[in-house]
């Protein structure tokens, strides 16, 4: 149950948490109402979130009552991907500076619930768990503005880590959270910025596929193709 204070703003920041965490897939409609019930509030709330999230391009409009979660293509994945090898490379160059043994074990706690959930096969804690080390880690790094950029990414790329679950990733002898931690308790940051780096590049080929080949267009994109190639009239394929 959400207080009324700053509602909106709640609704925004609890959206927020669920897309980063891969709570929600590329092309999955949100229903305003649906949300408005499972947060114990009104729709006005929802709204003014849905509004905000749709202004940032992570939603997209389908109809006055509903969203859908955005569709990244190729070109977009690539520079998300590539700002995340940048920013998180750069702040686990500086987590390793400054990480305290309580930073560390806090990722070491993180980590085993990413194990545990593996063993499990339940992807929902998988996702929740992969993403809550990259951002502990981001926070380890002192660096407040790289974190909010970082953020910004993961609310953009969060829904798609469900290709991580779909098509298989190729794994190193060594998990790249495991050699992360090894290398801010060396104070490593090279090493660091290399096993983050690693860790965010296994999963391309996954989540590439995972766009071409599982994300299908949803109701809501071919209805306005259709309605594009009917005003542009004969010889529109």
């Amino acid at each position: 149950m959400l207080v009324k204070e700053g509602l909106g703003a709640q609704v925004y920041q609890h959206l927020r948490h669920d897309l980063m965490a891969g709570r929600y897939e590329p092309g999955q409609k949100l229903k305003l109402r649906d949300i408005a019930v499972g947060l114990g509030t009104s729709v006005t709330p929802v709204r003014e979130a849905l509004a905000r999230l749709v202004s940032e391009h992570v939603l997209v409009q389908v109809d006055y009552r509903s969203v859908c979660v955005a569709v990244m293509d190729l070109d977009r994945f690539d520079e998300v991907r590539d700002l995340r090898l940048v920013l998180e490379g750069k702040g686990a160059e500086h987590a390793a500076r400054c990480a305290t043994p309580a930073d560390i074990a806090e990722l070491q706690s993180i980590h085993a619930q990413v194990v545990d959930a593996r063993g499990r096969d339940c992807y929902p804690d998988i996702l929740a768990a992969n993403q809550a080390f990259h951002l502990s880690l981001c926070r380890t790094a002192r660096m407040p503005m790289l974190l909010r950029l970082v953020e910004t990414l993961w609310v953009q790329c969060g829904p798609l880590m469900h290709g991580m679950t779909r098509w298989p990733v190729v794994m190193p002898r060594k998990h790249p959270h495991v050699a992360i931690i090894e290398a801010l308790q060396a104070g490593d940051s090279g090493a660091a910025r290399a096993a983050l780096q690693q860790d965010i590049m296994m999963s391309t080929d996954a989540l590439r596929r995972y766009l071409t080949d599982h994300v299908e267009r949803p109701e809501w994109a071919k209805r306005s193709l259709l309605k594009q190639a009917s005003a542009a009239g004969p010889g529109v394929s």
